[in-house]
């Protein structure tokens, strides 16, 4: 039987109809059968309690179910655990599957022996439910960001499905909605549903431009995909943009925006729209950060780049631009670790980070003070990894490497971060 056929039936197998005390198991009341539009299907109330491996198992069969059903792959573990749990309870009284009178007066211990058919009938009968019941939970949608002190010419990248539009470029934002996605007359500059409407969804704080990713999943499975894949967009766009900037930028006080609204497709079975909030994906700047043509050009470029990379090189990649978008998320202590990670998640090799991040470091073409900085670099890494120092100043050879490179430890690992996710596909790709 298949990992997933067996979870399922472990999972069968660990809800108990008698248990022998009761005080000590979570348990669950619920009216069995599918739930009509308008109400319960019946007045018949089921009990039945958990075991203590229960709730890992769920897990594991949520896990499982995303991993060989490709179709689910953006959708959330969570929403797949209510899922395959409400299937058990709409089944449970189906007499096809179940013998309805032996779970109702609880006539064996699990629900597992109530079964009316053989242990792999079953199986497949009940995953072919939860299928049905996590296929109507899915369906396709759009997440926005919007993102201050960005100044793009607006422009796509069909193989993210990510779009980045200019707040005043009526012809991108003409190009989505043509799409077939749901917004009712809403739009940025005017964040209100429907005539009349009174739900503004509005999007907080002054912004510049749009992060708008397309995804097939549940709704907090589509926004979680699109927010990694904002990351892995702000980190290059970033870098491409500091990498020709003529001084540093620097993050001013105000708070980043941290929430993002998302609208179903028309094709979406839910065509409710959702706004949420979410991690910081891109700091707010004291300056403008230009984004041209030629930038756009770059960016462009470096991801089709890593398309024609391996698919452990663009596993390297993608995570060495989310902790990129970390860094840059972050301050002091917690933002050098983030960029360290970044040069570990291109170049690291087990048992041997050092070595394998300056052979990595070396392999990028870039001046040979930089291989000297990282060595310098990585042991101020593991000054404060291994608790030695509690703030970069605090490092012993902090005013030595001051002098010595006239510069400061975090300007120079987050140049060098960012210089990594540049060059790295240009190095990887055949």
């Amino acid at each position: 039987m298949a990992p997933l056929l067996s979870q399922i039936v472990h999972l069968i197998k660990s809800i108990v109809l008698r248990p022998e005390d009761t005080s000590r198991r979570s348990s669950a009341q619920f009216f069995p059968g599918k739930q009509l539009p308008f109400g319960r299907t019946s007045g018949i109330v089921i009990s039945w309690w958990y075991s203590e491996d229960t709730f890992d198992t769920l897990d594991t069969v949520a896990s499982l179910l995303i991993g060989t059903h490709s179709e689910l792959r953006d959708c959330d573990p969570e929403s797949v655990s209510d899922a395959v749990m409400k299937t058990l309870q709409e089944v449970c009284i189906n007499p096809a599957i179940f013998k309805g009178d032996a779970l109702l007066f609880s006539k064996y211990r699990t629900l597992l022996e109530c079964r009316a058919v053989t242990v792999p009938q079953l199986a497949a009968a009940i995953l072919q439910e939860i299928v049905t019941n996590v296929r109507s939970l899915i369906g396709k949608r759009c997440t926005i960001f919007a993102v201050p002190r960005l100044q793009v010419t607006s422009f796509c990248l069909a193989e993210e499905s990510i779009r980045v539009i200019a707040i005043s470029d009526s012809t991108a934002w003409q190009d989505l909605v043509n799409e077939g996605y749901q917004f009712d007359g809403w739009t940025p500059m005017h964040p209100i549903l429907g005539p009349g409407e009174s739900r503004t969804f509005s999007l907080p704080g002054e912004f510049e431009c749009l992060l708008v990713a397309e995804a097939y999943g549940t709704q907090k499975g589509a926004q979680f995909n699109s927010i990694l894949r904002f990351r892995k967009l702000a980190a290059v766009l970033f870098a491409v943009a500091s990498e020709r900037a003529p001084y540093p930028y620097h993050k001013a006080m105000a708070r980043p925006l941290e929430l993002c609204v998302q609208f179903p497709h028309k094709s979406n079975p839910d065509l409710r729209v959702t706004s949420s909030s979410c991690d910081s994906v891109f700091p707010y700047y004291a300056s403008p950060i230009p984004i041209g043509a030629d930038e756009v050009a770059t960016t462009q470029d470096w991801y089709s780049r890593c398309l024609r990379c391996s698919e452990d090189t663009r596993s390297r990649l993608e995570k060495g631009a989310h902790f990129l978008n970390r860094g840059m998320n972050s301050s002091d202590i917690e933002a050098y670790i983030n960029y360290f990670v970044t040069l570990d998640a291109l170049f690291g090799e087990r048992g041997s980070v050092e070595s394998s991040i300056l052979k990595g470091v070396r392999t990028l073409g870039i001046p040979d003070t930089y291989i000297e900085k990282a060595k310098w670099l990585f042991e101020l890494r593991n000054e404060i990894v291994h608790g030695g120092s509690r703030y970069i100043t605090e490092w012993p050879k902090f005013i030595r490497y001051k002098k010595h490179f006239r510069s400061n430890p975090m300007t120079d690992v987050q140049s060098l971060a960012q210089v990594s996710v540049l060059k790295a596909p240009y190095v990887f790709a055949p």
